[in-house]
C-alpha cells in the first residue's frame, strides 16, 4: 500500500472533503467508476501451506489526468477514497509539479500523526510479547 493510500483511507469525512476541494480544479477523468467486489484473502501457515481465509470486500477505482492513469483498490465500501486515491494516484505520475506539492504539503501532516500512531502501537504491542526462547521451567 503505497504512503498516500494508507493516509486517505484512514482520514475522516471532513479531510476527504478538504481533499476533494484541493483536487477540484483538476481535469481528472474516471476511467473505470468505484466498482465493489471480493478478493479472496489467502494466508500462509507456519508449515508454508497456503489456506483460504474467507473473501474481504474492496473497492476499485481507476482514474486519468494529463495522460497518466491512476489505480486504487482498497478495502472495504470506500469509493470515494477509492477514487480519490486513484487520482492522486495519476497525479503524482505527472508533471504537474505545482499539484503535487500542493497534496504533499496536505497529506504531509495525516502521514506523520499515522506514522505517530502505528509507532506508539508497537512499542504497546512489544510490552506484550512473549520469548519463549527465555522461558525456563522451573
Amino acid at each position: 500500500m503505497s504512503d498516500h493510500q494508507s493516509v486517505i483511507m484512514s482520514m475522516d469525512q471532513k479531510s476527504v472533503s478538504e481533499l476533494k476541494e484541493l483536487l477540484g480544479e483538476a481535469e481528472i477523468q474516471v476511467s473505470k467508476a468505484p466498482q465493489t467486489g471480493l478478493l479472496m484473502m489467502v494466508a500462509r501457515d507456519p508449515f508454508a501451506t497456503d489456506f483460504c481465509l474467507g473473501e474481504i470486500l474492496v473497492t476499485e477505482a481507476e482514474t486519468e489526468y494529463r495522460g497518466q492513469r491512476g489505480y486504487a483498490l482498497v478495502l472495504g465500501e470506500e469509493p470515494e477514497k477509492a477514487m480519490l486515491t486513484a487520482a492522486v494516484a495519476a497525479i503524482f505520475q505527472s508533471d504537474n509539479d505545482a499539484l503535487k506539492t500542493e497534496i504533499g504539503q496536505f497529506l504531509a501532516p495525516m502521514a506523520f500523526r499515522l506514522k505517530e500512531s502505528a509507532t506508539w502501537e508497537r512499542r504497546l504491542l512489544s510490552k506484550t510479547q512473549v520469548n519463549f526462547e527465555t522461558m525456563v521451567k522451573g
